[in-house]
């Protein structure tokens, strides 16, 4: 037929008689990418992006969809399963940006100067459509691969079967949830350590955390700071704008911030420890250990059956020990820690992942930064006391509200202990009688 496609086998191509094409090829490191330089597609289709393990690859692909036809609707589409390689990216950039059920179109609008003074703007979208196994009626009334993905392990089951994309495969940091661990900001109780953590960054980010501890050792975020392509007296300044370091007890960071990686033992360039002391920020060096960081991280955010059973029954949920604040930085902060996956190679740690060095976007920064300030605190014990019988007048009560009183009361230490011994005759010497 003279009108109609014809297919070329040699160039995997299809091209049509008005002069389109449909082109096949691979694509799955950015390397690759470069296979599609300099060329026009107004739609990209990815099938089964999620192999892909790093971002770059998607985001270099949106600079080749184009098209000098304005008319022409550009579009980018892959499909995914859930617990691939790209499963972190994936969730990062489309279900936590449009929601779990694909509910919202996520919009954002460039505006750019033109060189004849004007600007130039653009609105692009993003979009996720969940999809099941059972939307497809050739394998939903198909009996013996329903019967295979029912027999999966419990993980597998609901990312191949359900498509939950909150069953990371090997997420590093599985029990983290925005309705348990996020918080309405408040006022930082006076008593309270305040205390920070840093992990420094030029190509990549840089990330600040702000953070304080309660009378029981539980941990709050309060905020989250970041930036790149900064200058180390640069980053001072922007620390020293967002957060009074007087008030902070210590500020642990990485060990990239020491003198102990010049290049000779002679150099005499001044480390970024140095620099940031200049400003009056004085850094402590962090437990890096990753090992040990990925545990601790894992316990304070545990609260998933961590209290034992009323009577003997089953395990009952807690609270963690580790909240954030809800403020934009901490969001962004969440996103990150919520991406991390174990590495496939060494399942006791997180996957390394770098960030974008042109973007900035994606990498671990948030993650280390945040396993340093965590790794600087004690554990917390867990009980379910507080739903035992109180007796008013024990003595762990009574304890309990001397304590209290004496962090609320004012003036020195000794005062403090004065005045309850006069109201309540417990303190003798320092001793509880």
């Amino acid at each position: 037929m003279a009108n109609a496609p014809h297919w070329n086998g040699g160039l995997k191509r299809w091209t049509f008689p008005g002069g389109g094409i449909i082109q096949f090829g691979y694509c799955s490191t950015k390397d690759e990418v470069q296979r599609y330089h300099g060329q026009e597609w107004a739609y990209i289709g990815f099938d089964e992006v999620g192999d892909v393990a790093d971002e770059r690859v998607w985001v270099m692909l949106m600079a080749e969809n184009r098209c000098p036809n304005p008319d022409v609707i550009l579009m980018m589409r892959g499909t995914a399963n859930p617990g691939k390689p790209g499963h972190p990216w994936i969730k990062r950039r489309f279900i936590n940006k449009c929601g779990k059920k694909g509910e919202k179109i996520y919009r954002y609008t460039y505006r750019m100067p033109k060189p004849d003074g004007g600007v130039l703007e653009a609105t692009m979208t993003r979009r996720f459509i969940p999809a099941r196994v059972t939307d497809n009626p050739v394998y939903a009334n198909d009996a013996v691969y329903m019967a295979k993905l029912f027999s999966l392990p419990d993980m597998l089951r609901r990312q191949l079967l359900y498509g939950d994309w909150d069953a990371g495969f090997g997420m590093g940091l599985d029990e983290l949830d925005e309705d348990v661990h996020f918080l309405r900001p408040f006022g930082i109780p006076p008593n309270w350590i305040q205390f920070g953590s840093f992990d420094w960054g030029f190509s990549h980010p840089w990330v600040f955390g702000h953070y304080c501890a309660d009378e029981d050792g539980v941990v709050y975020k309060v905020n989250t700071y970041r930036g790149r392509l900064m200058s180390d007296r640069r980053i001072a300044d922007a620390i020293n704008h967002h957060v009074n370091v007087s008030d902070l007890r210590y500020i642990v960071a990485g060990h990239d911030c020491w003198a102990h990686h010049k290049a000779r033992l002679d150099d005499e360039t001044p480390s970024t420890q140095e620099r940031f002391a200049d400003a009056q920020i004085y850094l402590t060096h962090a437990n890096i250990a990753r090992y040990a960081g990925l545990k601790n991280f894992r316990e304070q955010v545990a609260w998933k059956g961590i209290l034992p059973g009323s009577d003997g029954g089953d395990p009952e949920d807690g609270e963690p020990n580790f909240y954030l604040m809800d403020t934009e930085g901490n969001r962004r902060c969440f996103e990150a820690l919520e991406t991390m996956t174990t590495n496939p190679d060494d399942p006791e740690d997180v996957l390394k992942v770098e960030a974008d060095p042109i973007t900035g976007d994606g990498g671990d920064d948030d993650y280390d930064e945040t396993r340093y300030a965590l790794a600087s605190r004690p554990g917390v014990a867990r009980s379910n006391w507080k739903e035992q019988e109180v007796r008013a007048f024990s003595k762990a009560t009574l304890l309990h509200e001397m304590e209290t009183q004496r962090r609320h009361t004012s003036g020195p230490l000794q005062d403090r202990g004065r005045i309850w011994q006069e109201e309540h005759d417990l303190y003798v010497d320092g001793m509880i009688t």
